[in-house]
């Protein structure tokens, strides 16, 4: 095999997806934020040029306050940040089993296309790949499938996958079952948020 063929593998394939979708998310973020910041800036200045002309504050007044509020924010941590997340678990959760054998033909692995963020935990463990574009959630396919998920429903990292999937039960998850003991799938929810690439947060109580 060549060097070319390598390229084209279906692992690059992966690579280039996941670096399709950071550039993506930080084009369109980048796009938002200063869409924003305009919005903000040209309120802010359009307030402060009036109540400056109308003599309501004075210039020196209105400089401290400004510098005043910039500490405040920084101090209680309210500074605006990019959509960067991890998970904190509840370590007094416990893990109620589901018959996921006897399913899987039913529901096809709905719940490995819900969205997650991981630990800190695991993602420096390294076992779970986290999205490119979205740091530190769960990566998914373009399919919408968790990347570990093999293709027949079954996870290649389950001795390390992350503990919010090792907890995470669907018996009480109206999403995935309208009727759990019965397996009457929720087809219309799946069908609606669970398509293609959708990302649906786990919605779990961890």
């Amino acid at each position: 095999m060549n060097e070319q063929s390598n390229k084209n593998g279906p692992e690059n394939d992966g690579l280039e997806y996941q670096l399709k979708l950071s550039n993506f998310f930080m084009h369109t973020e980048l796009s938002r934020i200063s869409s924003k910041i305009n919005e903000i800036d040209a309120f802010l200045n359009g307030v402060a040029d009036l109540l400056l002309k109308k003599h309501i504050i004075r210039e020196d007044d209105l400089a401290s306050s400004v510098a005043a509020n910039k500490t405040e924010m920084i101090e209680k941590n309210t500074i605006f940040l990019p959509r960067i997340a991890t998970r904190k678990d509840d370590p007094d959760a416990t893990f109620m089993p589901v018959n996921c054998q006897e399913r899987l033909h039913i529901c096809k692995a709905a719940c490995c296309k819900l969205h997650f963020a991981l630990t800190q935990e695991e993602v420096e463990a390294g076992h779970v790949k986290w999205n490119l574009g979205e740091p530190y959630f769960i990566r998914q396919k373009e399919n919408g499938y968790c990347a570990h998920n093999d293709g027949k429903g079954c996870c290649n990292i389950y001795e390390n996958r992350p503990v919010v999937c090792k907890y995470y039960s669907c018996r009480n998850d109206k999403r995935i079952w309208n009727d759990f003991e019965k397996m009457e799938l929720n087809e219309e929810w799946i069908g609606q948020h669970l398509q293609g690439g959708q990302m649906v947060a786990l919605n779990n109580t961890l």
